[in-house]
């Protein structure tokens, strides 16, 4: 029987995927939580932020039965998605607590560098 592909970076693939799924699950909560409590553009400004961050994350974690180049390229741009969301949601100043998103797109940056990094594939 064939070793499957992710056998090598399984612990790495499962960090990404655990952080990519607490990292869509509060872009999604902060964004139902600040529904109706901001101004138009600072509600525009962090839908522009967050919604591709979790967007992509919920699509990475989806991809795990598909050929590995394609959710190592869903890492790739769940990387680069959510250290581009943390930067700009540390511009906004929220009259909301941030911190669990802060904490969920760097940790999903992180690991899927790891991953990424582990799978040779930076």
């Amino acid at each position: 029987m064939a070793e499957a592909w992710f056998t090598s970076v399984a612990d790495e693939l499962a960090e990404a995927l655990l952080d990519a799924r607490e990292c869509a699950a509060a872009c999604e909560a902060l964004l139902e939580a600040a529904r109706g409590k901001l101004d138009g553009e600072s509600e525009r400004r962090l839908l522009a932020a967050l919604v591709a961050p979790a967007a992509i994350a919920r699509v990475m974690i989806e991809l795990i039965d598909r050929p590995p180049t394609l959710l190592l390229a869903a890492a790739r741009v769940c990387r680069e998605a959510s250290a581009r969301g943390n930067e700009e949601l540390e511009r906004l100043e929220l009259p909301l607590d941030t911190a669990r998103v802060s904490k969920g797109l760097a940790a999903a940056s992180e690991s899927c560098r790891r991953l990424l990094e582990a799978a040779g594939a930076p």
